[in-house]
């Protein structure tokens, strides 16, 4: 018998021996017949999963992301165009959408934060009298659009040409 009906038949003969070992675990874990269907189901959606992941079996984009070179001015600019307190220049990237030229259009993404708020529920300025109201430091998602010049090292973004597509809030202190 040729080498390779040996090699089928030993992954037929190990896959019907793991597959009962499977089932017959399940009976004795679950104290309940298994419906073989949906286990079945269930690890053909975990094996597709995995080679998704890997890019085996389906086309995989690949997005690659850049980092800025001038993450300074891109969070003051970012900051004073969202009105938040700060922006964790850590989270600050790129990724390019269209080049045109020497210069290419970007999407950033980041995260920022606005502090703790302290207000006063009174018609006293002066916090003499009155209830103090606390609200809790929150975290923002924020994506924007920009143009830069791609360098060696990242990407240069514009700060004049940012545009605040997307803010959104994710959770509170």
């Amino acid at each position: 018998m040729p080498r390779i009906i040996k090699f089928i038949f030993f992954l037929l003969l190990f896959g019907i021996i793991f597959e009962a070992g499977l089932l017959s675990s399940y009976t004795i874990v679950t104290s309940q017949p298994p419906d073989v269907g949906k286990v079945i189901d269930m690890q053909v959606s975990k094996l597709t999963a995995i080679w998704d992941s890997i890019g085996i079996g389906s086309k995989v984009s690949i997005t690659k992301t850049y980092n800025v070179t001038n993450v300074d001015g891109v969070s003051q600019a970012l900051k004073s165009k969202t009105q938040l307190d700060g922006i964790n220049i850590d989270t600050i990237s790129a990724i390019i959408v269209s080049s045109s030229g020497g210069n290419v259009n970007v999407t950033i993404s980041a995260t920022g934060y606005k502090e703790n708020e302290t207000t006063a529920n009174s018609s006293n300025t002066a916090f003499t009298s009155g209830q103090i109201v606390i609200s809790p430091s929150a975290t923002y998602n924020l994506t924007a659009t920009a143009t830069g010049e791609q360098k060696t090292k990242g990407i240069a973004v514009d700060v004049n040409t940012i545009r605040i597509t997307s803010l959104k809030q994710i959770k509170s202190k």
